[in-house]
Order: structure tokens, then C-alpha cells, then sequence
């Protein structure tokens, strides 16, 4: 039956993303209640299956509208189908539609770039807005169609189709196995324990542990080099953490950004030795995001 509610899923996002017009890339909200209609399943049911979707790599899935606990403002995420061509048509659309509604509001024509750069050093201004919205999709749909380029092994019919069945037989293995829901077993739990193995156990983490404790976050680099505090953070699978230092700009040298992008590509391409990492995907596009857009202004 879980294969029948993960094409059915996939379907209806496909069919979305084939309309050209301001409702083809669907948001979460109102599709979780489209589908509890449809199909008569629970919202934890619904996650489940866009998570294993997003870990086939058979749809992307982005932040449209940030959340907002003070003015009761929820996450609100955006599904698009992981096909080139169709990528490369959203993006199209939204990247005029970017421009439209910029020129709609303040009576001036801009190219996507100059607004998406104002979109980068003023987000206080555009967050949760409609052009806001309109934004975060022409900005991380041309980011995906970067990423498949980069990475096109990995967005093939075959590759997707043999890492779902992974997945799907992961899962049934895993209710059958753990009617409690426990998301890891001895096997994962080892696979995980050695991967951080690798780093932290060594005689230099030990003594970069003792520093950061007491050293400031520059003197760490300066001692210990970004190349190793980068891959002791990736090891961890501590992506917030890198966002957060990289979003700070302390961390700004396009050199670095692209020796970090360079880190993460090759951790994504070893999912079938360490598949924790399939975990993090959201997390690690996010960081993604964060790497992309300073860029813009690394020197």
C-alpha cells in the first residue's frame, strides 16, 4: 500500500509542476490537506512519504515562507519534481514573474539578479511577502537546475529508481522489524558511531575540542585551518552549525566556500557507505542555499 500512496504523491506533484501558471509548485500546507482528502492519510504518513521521496532524489522540496511562532506564521515548504527540463521551465517562469511583481510594486523594471542581490541584503524586508515567496522559488529553482547539472549521475531514472526501492524496503523492514517507530537499529547505529570515529577519536580533535572551549572562533581557524573544521563539523552532521557560521560571514572567503561546496558534494556521493547522511538531506540543501548566496559577495 505504501507504494501506491508514494506514486500517487508523486503524481499529483508532477501534475502541479506541469501548469504555467502561479500554482505550480504546490506548498505544503494546502497539499497535506489535498492529499488527507484524497487518500485518507495522517500527517506524519504524509511526511514519511515526501521524505522518502526528497531521499530518491524524485522531488526537491524548499522553504517558501519561514516561520514565525510570534505572528503564528508556519512553515510552509514547496515540492518540485527533480527533471531537468522541467526545472529549467519553473525557473523561467517565476524568474519573469520575479520581475513583473518587483516592477508591479515599486514602478521600476530590475533584472533577477539586481533583485535577487536586494532579495540577499534585505531579507527582513521581503520575508514572508509575495515577492518573497515569488523569490525563494526563482532563487532555489535555478540552484537546482546547478545541482543536477553538477551532479547529473545522481538524477537519473535508473539511479532514482534503484535508491526508492532501497528506501521503500528500508521502511517496510523497518515497521515490520520496530512496531515502536525507532528510527535506528544496531547496524545504523554502528555505521554512524564509525563514521564520527574518523575524526573525533583522533589526537587532533581532541586538542581542537580543548581550544574551542576556550579559544574564539577565529583563533580555532587561524590554528586549525578551515579544512579541518570544516570536515569535523560534516562528520558530525552538524549542517545548522556551518549555516549559521557561514550565514555570519565569518567564514568568507570564496576559496573556502568553494573548498566547503567541494566537501559536500563528495560526502553526498558516499550515502551508500555512510546512509545517515540521507538524513540530513534538507539540512545539507540548506547549507547549500547559505554557501550559494555568500558567494555572491565572497572575495
Amino acid at each position: 500500500m505504501l507504494d501506491k500512496f508514494v506514486d500517487e504523491i508523486f503524481s499529483r506533484i508532477v501534475g502541479y509542476n506541469s501548469k504555467a501558471n502561479n500554482d505550480a509548485i504546490p506548498h505544503s500546507d494546502n497539499f497535506a490537506k489535498e492529499i488527507q482528502s484524497l487518500l485518507g492519510i495522517d500527517q506524519p504518513e504524509i511526511e514519511r512519504i515526501i521524505r522518502i521521496l526528497k531521499d530518491s532524489h524524485k522531488i526537491f522540496s524548499f522553504e517558501i515562507i519561514k516561520e514565525d511562532p510570534e505572528n503564528e506564521i508556519k512553515r510552509i515548504e514547496g515540492y518540485v519534481e527533480t527533471d531537468l527540463q522541467t526545472i529549467r521551465k519553473l525557473k523561467n517562469y517565476f524568474q519573469k514573474l520575479l520581475m513583473d511583481e518587483y516592477e508591479k510594486q515599486f514602478n521600476k523594471r530590475m533584472l533577477v539578479h539586481q533583485i535577487v542581490k536586494d532579495m540577499y541584503a534585505r531579507p527582513s524586508f521581503y520575508k514572508n511577502t509575495l515577492l518573497g515567496q515569488v523569490g525563494n522559488k526563482a532563487i532555489m529553482l535555478e540552484e537546482y537546475e546547478g545541482l543536477i547539472e553538477r551532479n547529473f549521475n545522481e538524477f537519473t531514472d535508473s539511479w532514482k529508481s534503484k535508491k526508492l526501492t532501497e528506501l521503500m524496503a528500508m521502511t517496510e523492514n523497518k515497521l515490520l522489524r520496530d512496531p515502536l517507530g525507532k528510527k535506528t537499529g544496531p547496524a545504523q547505529a554502528n555505521k554512524g558511531a564509525a563514521s564520527k570515529q574518523r575524526a573525533v577519536d583522533s589526537e587532533q580533535y581532541q586538542n581542537y575540542a580543548a581550544d574551542k572551549s576556550k579559544q574564539s572562533l577565529d583563533k580555532v581557524l587561524q590554528i586549525y585551518g578551515v579544512e579541518f573544521f570544516f570536515r569535523i563539523h560534516l562528520r558530525k552532521y552538524e549542517f545548522e552549525s556551518l549555516r549559521d557560521i557561514i550565514e555570519s560571514g565569518i567564514i568568507d572567503r570564496r576559496a573556502d566556500l568553494m573548498k566547503l561546496k567541494e566537501m559536500i558534494q563528495r560526502m553526498k556521493s558516499n550515502t551508500d557507505r555512510d546512509p545517515k547522511i540521507l538524513e540530513h538531506t534538507e539540512q545539507i540543501y540548506r547549507l547549500e542555499r547559505i554557501i550559494s548566496r555568500q558567494m555572491l559577495y565572497s572575495h
